[in-house]
């Protein structure tokens, strides 16, 4: 997260997690190392002129 507010964004919060290797050949590697996707929403301040 400090990725992103590091850029400049405000607000940032994972708004959902998900199993992105669902179904595909790496699954099994991706639950060994704990691994998943998430979308995250982040907004960027309006500039003030």
């Amino acid at each position: 997260m400090s990725f992103v507010c590091d850029r400049g964004f405000e607000d940032v919060r994972v708004t959902a997690h998900f199993d992105c290797f669902r179904g595909t050949k790496k699954e099994n590697t991706a639950r060994k190392y704990g691994v998943r996707g998430a979308n995250v929403f982040a907004r960027k301040p309006a500039a003030h002129v």
